[in-house]
């Protein structure tokens, strides 16, 4: 009569069966790691990008919709459609929506855009014609390291101040040239033609 024999594991095997799944486990664990931190990363990125591109789209819908409108700034003195220096341009440009209709205002706006505190920013008044009461409303765009805006005039030559001195028959400018220097990702160029 043969005796069942039963056969188990011996420690020296249970031992090496541990060692490998260790070693397979911290190795999992390494790429999980690697994985979630790619994801972190793509997503910042991604944020950057959608700030960066809000912020162009919306200099474009304002830029392209400049109209040759002067207005009474709050100091009660008159103000060109369009000044501008290497470092900040204000404009009066049509395309303000009021979806609600309840109050009858104008579709035009007075908007500044400047850099300062290493950052891109909009600046809009409520009113186009202002009181000595109106106030202005800012927002930060993007963050820059550098900026600075040209102006193109009928000559296509580029300017760094508007309007030019001695020429007194262009209000707008033909179009403005934007530069913006952004952390991390360095130099950028932009073109907005203003329609004449």
């Amino acid at each position: 009569m043969e005796r069942n024999k039963l056969h188990g594991f011996t420690l020296l095997e249970i031992l090496v069966a541990l060692f490998i799944f260790t070693i397979l486990s911290i190795m999992l664990v390494g790429g999980l790691h690697s994985v979630i931190n790619a994801q972190s990363v793509t997503l910042q990125h991604g944020e950057r990008l959608h700030q960066l591109q809000l912020a162009l789209l919306m200099m474009s819908r304002d830029i392209e919709q400049t109209i040759n409108r002067p207005v009474i700034i709050s100091s009660g003195r008159e103000e060109q459609a369009f000044v501008g220096n290497n470092r900040m341009f204000t404009f009066t440009h049509l395309g303000l929506a009021h979806p609600t209709e309840w109050i009858a205002r104008s579709t035009m706006q007075r908007t500044r855009y400047s850099f300062n505190d290493n950052a891109i920013w909009r600046t809009t008044w409520p009113v186009v014609d202002q009181a000595p009461q109106s106030r202005s409303h800012s927002r930060r765009l993007l963050v820059a390291t550098q900026a600075s805006f040209q102006y193109l005039d009928k000559k296509g030559r580029f300017h760094n101040d508007w309007p030019v001195v001695g020429q007194h028959n262009e209000s707008l400018p033909r179009a403005i040239r934007i530069y913006l220097t952004l952390p991390k990702w360095g130099e950028l160029s932009q073109l907005y033609v203003i329609p004449q």
